[in-house]
């Protein structure tokens, strides 16, 4: 009898086996060449095992870095990850299979995209980064023209990333979604940058009701006593992470008769998906889906589609919205340009920017490693980082993300840097703070 058994667990072991290896020879047979979803499911041969390194400890219980090396979401940022798992992670961030089945805004291309004008220079640091670093994509906008462009070479990660991959803005989306707002306000939809939060029944007995929208934009809510984590992201008393359930779920429960707190400058994911979810409830699905294609294709003139998604947990006709978004290099940079256009040509849009560095607030604190975009401002403006240090007091704003994804926009000197990478390793200072 236990013969028979072992016979059958075997024969079951082989079969799974077997229709396991068919199932990925179909995907590879499937899917394009060298596409994002052929490389995911390593049709190239190279399977990515785990190594033995260890988790780090400090993430073990935190989301979503549970299971670093190979088994989180996110390359915790202080790991010092090997080229095997930043190709893995690479792969797993662009590959759209990893949205699942969450609601998502698509803004389809144009074929009418902004072109740019070149004149092109070799930037020794850069091509030495793109070698040695996580960077992916270095791209130097100066007074109209791209004068640095470099991405990662073939031999690194370039049979991977390309022009046309959609990479995950992490936090850029954020500095992204107040610059949706700001086109919210000029149509109409919102009545301003001090317009107050009490027309939205799901706000009623939180700390968010009646506040001006622009002390979320601020990260000034004073909900710091909620939220655990020194990067915005889990609940204090329930262990969730802000990203997961939709506004409405925590509004119910993490909120739920909630008073604010000091207002301070207080990093929460939270401020950013409120004022997203808000601008989402003021405009309905139709109307910001309808102005998202005025801002992306007739304005900004995108090269390829982009994503902006919604909480992974969200119920698809939930009024509620992440700045979780996929977008090509290029077209990171084109977002860079409309809002340098906004400012310099003082269009209504461009007035909502400067009211932003107006209402500007101090971080309360300097930082003890300035040497990162992320940590060196000063200051907060409407979910941009201002006051490089060392710079004075000039507009120059930063849009700052998990990884390394880093835009930071001279206003005044007509200046753009923009940087895609998998972690933060590069030298910043280098490359983008000498820059301005």
């Amino acid at each position: 009898m236990n013969k028979l058994i072992s016979l059958f667990i075997v024969t079951l072991s082989f079969i799974f086996v077997l229709v396991t290896e068919i199932k990925a020879s179909d995907i590879c047979e499937k899917e394009e060449k060298y596409s994002q979803a052929w490389y995911y499911n390593n049709c190239d041969g190279n399977i990515l095992q785990s190594t033995d390194q260890k988790p780090i400890k400090s993430h073990l219980k935190q989301n979503p870095n549970v299971g670093y090396p190979y088994n989180s979401d996110e390359i915790p940022q202080d790991a010092n990850p090997d080229y095997k798992i930043l190709k893995h992670y690479l792969k797993k961030s662009i590959n759209p299979n990893q949205w699942g089945n969450r609601g998502i805004f698509k803004i389809k291309k144009t074929k009418n995209f902004k072109k740019f004008e070149f004149d092109l220079r070799k930037d020794e640091n850069v091509i030495q980064q793109l070698n040695k670093t996580a960077l992916l994509s270095y791209l130097e906008y100066v007074d109209g023209k791209i004068v640095v462009d470099e991405i990662t070479p073939k031999d690194r990660f370039g049979k991977i990333f390309k022009n046309k991959t959609k990479h995950p803005s992490h936090s850029v989306g954020k500095s992204i979604i107040s610059y949706i707002t700001g086109h919210a306000i000029c149509k109409g939809y919102i009545s301003g940058i001090n317009h107050k939060l009490n027309d939205w029944p799901i706000l009623e007995k939180t700390l968010f009701y009646n506040q001006p929208l622009i002390n979320p934009l601020n990260m000034a809510s004073g909900d710091h006593k909620i939220i655990k984590t020194k990067g915005g992201g889990e609940f204090i008393n329930s262990n969730r992470w802000v990203n997961d359930p939709s506004i409405q779920s925590i509004m119910e429960n993490e909120f739920k008769d909630s008073k604010p707190a000091k207002n301070k400058y207080s990093y929460s994911n939270v401020n950013t998906n409120l004022v997203a979810s808000y601008v989402l409830y003021k405009m309905g699905h139709k109307d910001f889906k309808k102005m998202l294609n005025e801002i992306f294709v007739d304005k900004v003139g995108i090269e390829y589609d982009m994503i902006i998604k919604k909480q992974r947990k969200a119920k698809k006709k939930e009024t509620t919205l992440t700045y979780g978004m996929h977008i090509t290099r290029y077209d990171f940079l084109r977002i860079a340009v409309a809002m340098l256009d906004d400012w310099n040509n003082d269009t209504c849009e461009g007035k909502y920017l400067k009211s932003l560095y107006e209402n500007r607030i101090d971080k309360g604190f300097r930082p003890k490693d300035n040497t990162k975009g992320m940590s060196n401002s000063n200051h907060y403006a409407g979910q941009f980082y201002v006051g490089m240090s060392g710079k004075g007091d000039v507009p120059i704003f930063s849009m700052s993300g998990h990884g390394g994804q880093n835009i930071v926009i001279d206003f005044e000197n007509k200046k753009i840097t923009a940087i895609l990478a998998i972690h933060r390793n590069y030298d910043w200072m280098k490359l983008v703070h000498s820059k301005f």
